[in-house]
């Protein structure tokens, strides 16, 4: 397991050090999902085509914009509002658009831009931007992905499933890299870019999120994963002592919307002990699965453990 502090002694995690600073729930969800270290280096994944992840880092003229607008979020919280959704991967890919929309170094040319072939729908194009650095258009795939190791090794991208089993590492990144980053070679894709005066993009795959490895094992981790990401732990419920006995961290249960950036507990009123978590945990269904952030002394999330059913993986 990982031992207390680590969390945020980790390097690269300037993002998320930023997020704990900012007051606005949403503005440090902004802070994470744009400029959080990616869960996969995707030049490592294999692509048939020269593919990235996004180029477009944290300066310190991005720093400044995200604290001058969580001083006065209300345009982020009506861009927001425009397009909500329960969906948890709309809301990070609204965070993006926002970002794109709103960084003078870039220029939002579309996004959810389908691709149909007669009545048939190819694809989708999630973000086409123009980035004035490289003087090229990009077309940006993004995901926000939570993958538990299921086997003890977890080699393979297959032994990573989501809370929900049926979601599959293997599948989402073939999916990614051997079709939707394509998109634009595809005849109906390139007519779709053609449209909007865009040929040739640059290709970038951003996939943010968090890895959990079982609390008894310590297996390997899958191609191309971004050591700059710290790991996190799971337990079904019958092992939930693993993680509280060995571990005196109080817990804070995590809505599916506070999912995405570290959270700051520091004034949280629901913390609850290990014993806490235990009574909770009875009375939730027991086939669901719960996220907790462990809050250490000064308020602060360091590390996140999902409790599943007994039966994960079997649904």
């Amino acid at each position: 397991m990982l031992a207390k502090g680590c969390y945020y002694n980790h390097v690269n995690t300037l993002a998320e050090k930023l997020s704990l600073c900012l007051q606005t729930q949403e503005v440090r969800d902004l802070a994470w999902a744009c400029f959080a270290p990616p869960l996969l280096h995707t030049g490592q994944l294999g692509c048939p085509a020269p593919v990235g992840n996004c180029a477009l880092t944290l300066t310190p003229a991005r720093h400044e914009w995200l604290q001058t607008l969580d001083r006065s979020p209300k345009k982020l919280m009506e861009h927001l509002n425009a397009g909500h959704s329960s969906r948890l991967g709309i809301y990070f890919e609204s965070l993006w658009h926002f970002f794109l929309q709103q960084d003078p170094q870039v220029e939002l040319i579309a996004h959810n831009l389908p691709v149909r072939d007669s009545n048939h729908t190819i694809g989708e194009f999630d973000c086409i931007y123009y980035c004035h650095a490289r003087k090229r258009p990009v077309h940006l795939e993004l995901a926000v992905k939570f993958y538990l190791a299921f086997a003890q090794t977890a080699a393979a991208e297959a032994d990573w499933l989501g809370p929900n089993a049926r979601d599959r590492l293997d599948l989402k990144l073939q999916r990614m890299l051997s079709h939707q980053i394509l998109l634009s070679r595809d005849p109906h894709g390139a007519e779709v870019l053609a449209a909007v005066g865009v040929a040739s993009p640059l290709l970038e795959v951003e996939i943010k999120g968090r890895l959990y490895r079982h609390v008894c094992t310590d297996g390997k981790l899958p191609a191309g994963y971004n050591l700059a990401q710290p790991l996190h732990d799971w337990c079904r419920r019958g092992e939930l002592g693993s993680v509280s006995e060995c571990d005196h961290a109080r817990y804070l249960p995590l809505r599916r919307e506070q999912w995405l950036a570290p959270v700051d507990a520091s004034n949280a009123p629901d913390l609850i002990d290990s014993h806490s978590l235990h009574t909770l945990l009875a009375t939730e269904r027991p086939s669901g699965a719960s996220q907790f952030a462990m809050i250490d002394t000064d308020g602060k999330e360091y590390k996140r453990v999902f409790v599943v059913a007994d039966t994960w993986p079997r649904i």
